[in-house]
């Protein structure tokens, strides 16, 4: 673009223009801006230099503004990370949470009546030493309505701190327990799964160190993890669950084969009712919010974190990788200390 007084000025973008500058090769020179060209012959910049120059600007203002928008994506991902962002995106969205839960509660009064009765039913119709005795004695579809009814029991605990994490802060709700005993009920109520998936599952290690802490809100970390582990896992697959005391803690592990976690997705499992693109393909049913509750209860009640890793030499079929989740559980929620 050329002025009156023959001077150009090229604009670079919407920040930058270049002015006050002469190009000996402009297509339309008047013989005014000719003379003036031949009296500052000297001070010409061509076409070629000014080219040269916007091209150089550009690729530093393209640079400046990737760094910042590196910046802001490094700010934000700290953000995210941080507890407070997820507290407060659940505060955000709790109405539609409770809308889209409603249930939860009367889910639970009718499956509590199903638990009663059954109870009430194997106790009446069974000899035996003692409860476990008796439901070992049941009938098949007996069995089956019993361990349905406390799969759904733990399944609508998870809920229910998702609906209400004030509740991890309630010393009222402090006992101390076996968490070893927590693995035995799991391994009794995923039984039917295991075997219909054909899986092979390894208990292994013991622990009888105690824990004072909310059973219920523990209880889920148990469970998600051996969840996970079971319904992920391919036909024909291999789970491993180990229980260690180490010192006065309690390691706990679980390791399945389980769908790929892309690098970028290795933070967000943990975000709430984020499920990673290999595990949608796997398995299309899941909220997406298990393991969300899961690291919540780690963090806010026992102040320990749930670990993960996998391990992509360790393959199963085209597309599953040994996977483990592990946790170190202390004898003592902070919370519960008197």
């Amino acid at each position: 673009m050329t002025c009156s007084h023959g001077y150009n000025y090229r604009k670079v973008n919407r920040r930058l223009t270049v002015a006050g500058i002469l190009v000996k090769d402009n297509s339309f020179v008047s013989p005014a801006q000719a003379k003036q060209m031949k009296a500052k012959k000297g001070l010409l910049i061509t076409k070629e230099m000014l080219d040269n120059v916007v091209r150089s600007v550009i690729s530093i203002t393209e640079n400046n503004e990737e760094m910042i928008d590196l910046e802001k994506e490094k700010i934000l991902s700290a953000y995210v990370k941080r507890e407070q962002y997820k507290v407060q995106f659940l505060e955000r969205i709790k109405p539609e949470i409770q809308k889209g839960l409603s249930f939860v509660h009367d889910y639970k009064q009718i499956n509590s009546q199903i638990i009663q009765n059954v109870n009430v039913l194997i106790e009446m119709s069974e000899d035996g030493v003692d409860f476990e005795d008796k439901l070992q004695k049941a009938s098949e579809p007996i069995k089956a309505i019993y361990q349905a009814s406390k799969f759904l029991e733990e399944k609508l605990k998870v809920a229910k701190f998702l609906l209400n994490p004030e509740w991890l802060e309630r010393k009222d709700d402090c006992g101390t327990f076996r968490f070893h005993g927590l693995v035995l009920k799991y391994k009794r109520i995923y039984e039917p799964r295991i075997a219909e998936k054909r899986l092979q599952i390894h208990f292994e290690g013991s622990s009888y160190n105690d824990v004072t802490a909310n059973g219920n809100a523990v209880a889920v970390i148990a469970h998600t993890l051996i969840d996970n582990a079971v319904k992920y896992s391919p036909e024909d697959g291999k789970v491993v669950v180990r229980t260690k005391d180490v010192g006065a803690e309690i390691e706990f592990a679980v390791s399945s084969f389980g769908p790929m976690v892309a690098k970028d997705e290795m933070e967000k499992i943990f975000s709430p009712f984020y499920r990673g693109r290999s595990a949608r393909d796997v398995e299309e049913e899941g909220a997406g919010y298990g393991l969300y509750v899961s690291q919540m209860i780690a963090i806010r009640h026992l102040e320990t974190e749930i670990k993960f890793e996998q391990d992509r030499r360790k393959v199963f079929g085209k597309d599953r990788y040994w996977t483990t989740f592990s946790i170190r559980v202390p004898s003592i929620a902070k919370i519960c200390i008197s």
